[in-house]
């Protein structure tokens, strides 16, 4: 942390030489929550249910500055992380955002770095979770990779990291069991995603979507256990909208596609088991999970200081395997948006998750209740 202040004020005070304006931000937060958890058919360190505290120093809190120099500008943004809640000490510094943007023209950017890819636009406010916003449960969710990017008026496009790529990565994990011994992954391709946002009044319309692809070659003949060499594609195709209704506001979703976790796209509560591609046991073909997702967000602007917002998420996968039914997850939550001061909130939430049936065997995996609050201060 100590190195990381350093270079902060090394940037300060070059600011000036650099002709160009910065402004620093940060924001803490705090997650208080009393938990629940039902094992459903299942016997967890032999309970089949439990309930704690998480009182816990949220992983999104971030340190970051904005930089403008006529055309050229620039966001900064790291997140502050620490083990055991905050108990545990100091932790690693990781870059959540780092991207320059340059507008050649009235209508036109061009974006370099790492940032929210195009299909990425957070319509709910749920804050369980480190601020999980739905994400992957309802809210598609492209995370925030390496890029090269073209804003064009409305109009969004970007080739990203194409996901296998990041193989051993945490955030972008990508199951490498679609290559059996002998084989060999080939990715010759960035992923492509795009978006169009249409205003009209009080609402917009925002059509998105994504392609990767990525093959599996054989290898050699006398070893492989393939028979052909495999191509795997994955896609989305989405719409969503902001509808506002004088104090009142909606946000729909629907997201479907296909072998989403290959393409490293957010992967739900029912992990990515059940949303990527596998072989058939002809060795020649491969099975594709389809995916659907879809969201519904209402809020309230009560005032300038109190907002209310319900969110209900559903995600299902179909993993296209014999003997494995869909993979479906659903959660709801409730919320107010309490502002004590300026840059001070407080967010009491309630909520429950529905983790449904393990596919294999139509087990109940159990459900979730969560009760509390995040408390935030931007600065």
């Amino acid at each position: 942390m100590k190195k990381l202040l350093a270079v902060f004020a090394a940037l300060l005070f070059a600011a000036p030489a650099m002709a160009a304006d910065w402004s620093f931000f940060g924001s803490q937060r705090m997650a208080t929550f009393y938990i629940h958890d039902d094992f459903g058919d299942r016997l967890v360190a032999g309970d089949d249910s439990d309930w704690g505290l998480r009182w816990d120093f949220q992983g999104n809190s971030r340190l970051g500055a904005r930089v403008k120099a006529d055309k050229v500008s620039g966001l900064i943004e790291l997140a502050l992380r620490a083990p055991g809640g905050g108990n545990g000490g100091d932790d690693t510094v990781n870059t959540r955002r780092a991207v320059g943007f340059w507008k050649f023209s009235d209508n036109a950017t061009l974006k370099v770095g790492k940032d929210y890819s195009p299909v990425t636009r957070s319509l709910s406010g749920q804050v369980f979770d480190t601020d999980n916003s739905l994400f992957g449960n309802g809210n598609f969710y492209g995370k925030r990779p390496a890029m090269l990017g073209l804003t064009l008026g409305a109009f969004d496009i970007a080739l990203l990291t194409n996901a296998l790529y990041t193989k051993g990565s945490k955030d972008d994990k990508v199951s490498y069991d679609i290559a059996p011994a002998g084989s060999d992954v080939d990715w010759n391709l960035p992923k492509l995603e795009a978006s169009y946002l249409m205003k009209f009044g009080t609402f917009d319309l925002r059509p998105f979507g994504g392609v990767q692809y990525f093959k599996v070659d054989k290898g050699n003949e006398a070893t492989s256990k393939l028979t052909d060499d495999l191509d795997i594609w994955s896609y989305v195709i989405g719409i969503d909208s902001m509808i506002n209704i004088g104090a009142f506001y909606l946000a729909p979703q629907l997201a479907y596609g296909q072998n989403w976790s290959n393409a490293g796209w957010a992967a739900g509560r029912s992990g990515d088991t059940y949303a990527r591609a596998t072989i058939k046991k002809t060795n020649d073909d491969t099975n594709d999970a389809q995916s659907w997702s879809a969201m519904l967000v209402a809020g309230l602007k009560f005032s300038d200081t109190l907002k209310f917002e319900a969110g209900f998420g559903y995600r299902n996968d179909d993993a296209d395997r014999k003997g494995v039914d869909d993979a479906v997850a659903w959660e709801t939550y409730l919320q107010a948006v309490i502002t004590l001061a300026k840059g001070v909130s407080l967010i009491p939430e309630i909520g429950y998750i529905d983790f449904g049936d393990d596919p294999a065997t139509d087990a109940d995996v159990g459900y979730r209740w969560y009760a509390g609050a995040k408390w935030q201060i931007d600065f």
